[in-house]
């Protein structure tokens, strides 16, 4: 978010020295690298990789899915093992070596997740330290705290929920170029990247996402398919293309971040307007939904992958650990391909084994729906909203009047802020991108409605198909400002 203007400028704000008390992280290590800055040292050298010292822990020959203790980008795998971290060439190259970490991090690393040019670590609370130039050579390799607002100068932040399901995503200009909203229309990545942690809940219901430019909280959140209420046993994401797979093998992927959602309208245009064909079109709105995948014929566990192969948002591979036929490995599609193929690599099964089954399952394990109900009046129109969540972009806004009702659709994304947010709903009231769509059959029968219905259509939406409008939230009420709407909880 902000990227494409502010990068540059964060150059003139960043030094290489420690941050002062203010920024001060919330763990032991007090580092300020170059994460964040525009990546001004080219090069596709391994300089530096032979000065690091051959590892002497037993590593397997090739890191074949992205996890927290092997992880791999397109030119290095790494490898954690007892708070230590370790690389090789992921070409296959050479052997493994030990990496140089700070004296603060090292034996305390326990978790890792690269994307493209930056690698994620935590240590033992759960806080994130970013390593740069993860696509460049190990010289140029150096590490940062710091996380969050302003300007990735946050004094650092956690991993959501403490857990062990997290992952690290980053769309880049340099390595996807663009990607594609759901009109079919790409859009130029950015100036600079879009990096965020996603993070999965105890229960599998809910992705949060921390992103090094927005405030140091919690509080930004990605819904899981159906309606925020598919529970996943495992998260994998790969420039902002997230991938997620329940008890049963049932797996879904999505395209989703900060500025594809629809949040950052500050330095991007963005409509629900079909944009299909349009000469200068905006980012499409909403956002794309999950894509349901086919399920795999055989054995397969929780241990998913998903990385980048190319420019564009379609160029991703899909891997899930498996057997077939008694042979141990992975099976690997790509994103849009229809069916998946099995390589065996000899390896042990590490995940836990899955009750894969052909049939969808996907709603035999459903999270409970939201219990945030509201309703409103206005004048002989009373208005009800049922089961808002603030991740889920599209929720129905029923109006009722003289025994007629009308649904239309609630959008809402949350907005740009810059100070912390409590996570979901509190008294705290929370601010959202919205705006209310009205069916063209309603518009086309609009004077079959009772004169209270037209009346609300015509004159506040103006018999538009969209009207955007600012929505503010809490546990306890909702106001839909062009309705000039208050709604209380029920």
């Amino acid at each position: 978010m902000l990227r494409s203007f502010l990068a540059a400028s964060l150059l003139t704000v960043v030094t290489l020295t420690p941050a002062t008390p203010a920024a001060a992280a919330t763990g032991p290590c007090q580092l300020a690298g170059t994460a964040g800055l525009a990546d001004l040292i080219p090069g596709n050298s391994t300089l530096g990789l032979s000065a690091l010292q051959p590892a002497t822990v037993d590593l397997p020959p090739q890191i074949h899915l992205r996890g927290t203790t092997g992880t791999f980008n397109r030119r290095w795998s790494f490898a954690l093992r007892e708070g230590q971290m370790y690389v090789k060439e992921a070409s296959g190259n050479g052997g493994w070596r030990t990496m140089s970490l700070p004296a603060c991090l090292t034996g305390h690393v326990t978790g890792i997740s690269v994307d493209d040019d930056e690698l994620v670590a935590l240590d033992e609370g759960g806080n994130i330290y970013t390593m740069d130039h993860a696509l460049n050579a190990p010289w140029t390799w150096n590490w940062t705290h710091r996380y969050g607002a302003p300007l990735w100068l946050g004094g650092g932040n956690t991993v959501p929920y403490r857990s062990a399901r997290w992952t690290w995503s980053v769309l880049s200009p340099g390595e996807d170029k663009v990607w594609r909203d759901t009109a079919g229309n790409d859009h130029p990545a950015g100036g600079a990247k879009v990096s965020h942690v996603f993070a999965l809940s105890d229960d599998g219901s809910r992705i949060t996402y921390v992103d090094p430019w927005l405030p140091v909280d919690h509080s930004y959140e990605m819904s899981t398919p159906l309606r925020g209420r598919f529970q996943a046993q495992a998260l994998s994401t790969a420039a902002s293309t997230s991938f997620v797979i329940n008890r049963y093998g049932d797996m879904y992927t999505r395209l989703y971040d900060f500025d594809i959602a629809g949040s950052d309208r500050i330095f991007f245009s963005y409509s629900y307007e079909d944009q299909r064909g349009a000469t200068f079109p905006k980012i499409q709105l909403p956002a794309p939904d999950w894509m349901r995948q086919p399920k795999i014929p055989g054995q397969v566990t929780d241990r998913i992958s998903i990385h980048k192969t190319g420019a564009g948002s379609d160029a991703r591979e899909l891997r899930v650990e498996g057997s077939d036929q008694g042979r141990a490995g992975y099976w690997s599609k790509t994103l849009t391909a229809s069916q998946w193929t099995f390589t065996p690599t000899g390896e042990p099964l590490e995940g836990n084994v899955l009750q894969n089954t052909p049939a969808d399952r996907s709603t035999d394990t459903l999270a409970a729906p939201s219990p945030y109900h509201y309703t409103g009046v206005l004048g002989q129109v009373t208005a009800h909203v049922g089961e808002f969540a603030v991740a889920v972009e599209a929720t129905p806004l029923i109006l009722e009047a003289g025994g007629q009702e009308i649904q239309l659709t609630l959008h809402t994304v949350d907005g740009l802020r810059q100070t912390p947010q409590a996570p979901g709903l509190t008294s705290q009231p929370r601010g959202f991108n919205g705006s209310i769509e009205v069916p063209q059959a309603v518009l086309d029968n609009l004077d079959s409605y009772h004169p209270a219905l037209r009346a609300l259509v015509r004159d506040r939406l103006k018999s538009a198909r969209f009207t955007d409008t600012d929505v503010t939230v809490t546990d306890q009420t909702m106001t839909i400002a062009h309705l000039d709407l208050p709604l209380n909880r029920t």
